[in-house]
């Protein structure tokens, strides 16, 4: 890469680092391309010439997360992409915590989306979520339930979904709001025991 490239780069980096502490500190409306340019440490003029608004600067900024969050390599992913039964919902859980804790700063920037900008801009990430499941897991869910090792009268999509949803709630409301031990015990337990809720449910058996 050039050098003028690589300085280009630097400073976009700077920007959206910049933006990112604002906007998650104090939100998008709270937050002029100024006070950005200032605590990026570049001219009004500079921010400008990579930006021409503050909104394309946020729409920017949440698709580079996206781009990051979606990638093959996260914790999650993984997982996910390993997944052979019940037995990995534990694993499932480990990763939902990690990936929060790695992109916490992306989870804020998308309530800010939602309370500021009335979630215009993250919809296509929830929107797409059955679909990337369906191509990512599909027949290997089916397989799995054709071999009796999920139920047969539950869409394992959905099931996988709605675990992995379970997880990231957990970890997004101790995380990101900041509420300690919300079951009241450790990650790992907690963990354990969405998993053994979603392996045999509640009722007795």
């Amino acid at each position: 890469m050039p050098a003028s490239a690589e300085s280009a780069a630097r400073t976009r980096e700077k920007i959206h680092a910049a933006a990112v502490r604002l906007f998650t500190r104090q939100g998008y409306h709270g937050t002029g391309m100024r006070e950005i340019a200032r605590e990026a440490g570049v001219s009004l003029g500079n921010a400008y010439n990579h930006h021409r608004t503050k909104l394309e600067l946020f729409e920017a900024i949440l698709a580079d997360y996206e781009a990051r969050y979606t990638a093959p390599d996260t914790p999650l992913a993984r997982a996910l992409n390993t997944f052979e039964g019940l037995e990995d919902l534990e694993r499932l859980g480990e990763a939902a915590r990690q990936t929060v804790r790695r992109f916490e700063d992306y989870i804020r920037l998308i309530y800010v989306d939602v309370v500021e900008l009335e979630g215009e801009h993250i919809r296509r990430l929830f929107g797409g979520m059955r679909r990337r499941y369906e191509e990512a897991l599909g027949p290997r869910l089916r397989a799995l339930q054709a071999a009796g090792e999920l139920a047969p009268d539950v869409d394992p999509i959905a099931g996988l979904m709605t675990a992995t949803i379970s997880y990231f709630y957990l970890f997004n409301i101790e995380r990101i709001f900041g509420v300690r031990r919300l079951y009241g015990c450790s990650d790992k337990q907690a963990i354990a025991d969405i998993a053994a809720l979603l392996r045999r449910g509640l009722e007795p058996r």
